[in-house]
């Protein structure tokens, strides 16, 4: 199966840069894009050590302005060829009730795992209409399936996005070549929860790299029937 390019938002750590090494591993141009431009050359190096001859665009962005989405799949055409592939992952996560937040910690979640997310998606959504054909992956999370009154309005940012994606999905459920796949991974070692890094286990915890595994094979699902939803739980106490 062969695809043209790989956008990935997120893309300078944890899941996104799971997914990109898996991917570029596989021989996929991947586009990367993310706030730290230091941590996505890393990601970039990362990628050529594995695959000297990787195709990958370094782009530093960010999601929360609507200018730098545009500019990043206009960037993606124009350096790797039309994004056929876009993994929605950007996100952060605050772990306060909502009355313990700060204004500025609401705006920000809000703005980065909603209203980018709405963005990014328009704009790739966009793309595969045009062309008649590509694959939007979602990354969402079991919260939104789950009480998770310790992260409240991080559940509700995702609730939002999965009730696009699902309405989505229901809209190009009949056009072959559109796919929509949501991906809700259980708590997962990243440093989206830095506390949660330092103290747990690994073994208790999802890899990033289970993620990217799940991602590769959702990509290679053949056309004759859609996946909707892959829900990854962890096995360990957490």
């Amino acid at each position: 199966m062969k695809f043209s390019c790989v956008a990935i938002t997120g893309a300078s750590s944890g899941i996104g840069r799971a997914i990109a090494l898996r991917l570029a591993n596989e021989g996929i141009p991947v586009a990367l894009f993310a706030r730290n431009k230091e941590n996505l050359d890393k990601v970039a190096e990362e990628i050529k050590h594995l695959n000297s001859e990787a195709r990958v665009l370094v782009f530093t962005g960010d999601v929360r302005n609507r200018e730098s989405v545009v500019a990043y799949f206009e960037e993606c055409r124009k350096s790797m060829g039309e994004v056929d592939v876009f993994v929605n992952n950007a996100g952060i996560a605050v772990k306060k009730s909502l009355v313990e937040m700060e204004p500025e910690q609401v705006q920000d979640l809000i703005d980065t795992n909603f209203s980018g997310s709405v963005w990014s998606i328009y704009y790739a959504m966009r793309t595969f209409v045009k062309n008649k054909k590509g694959t939007l992956i979602n990354i969402s999370s079991t919260s939104v399936l789950k009480n998770a009154s310790k992260v409240p309005l991080y559940k509700a940012t995702k609730l939002g996005v999965l009730g696009l994606v699902q309405a989505l999905e229901e809209e190009y459920l009949t056009s072959k070549d559109i796919k929509v796949i949501n991906i809700l991974p259980g708590p997962t070692l990243t440093d989206l929860d830095p506390a949660r890094a330092k103290v747990a286990d690994k073994a208790n915890l999802i890899s990033p790299d289970d993620i990217s595994h799940w991602v590769w094979m959702a990509l290679q699902s053949p056309s004759t029937c859609k996946i909707s939803n892959i829900v990854l739980r962890n096995t360990g106490q957490f």
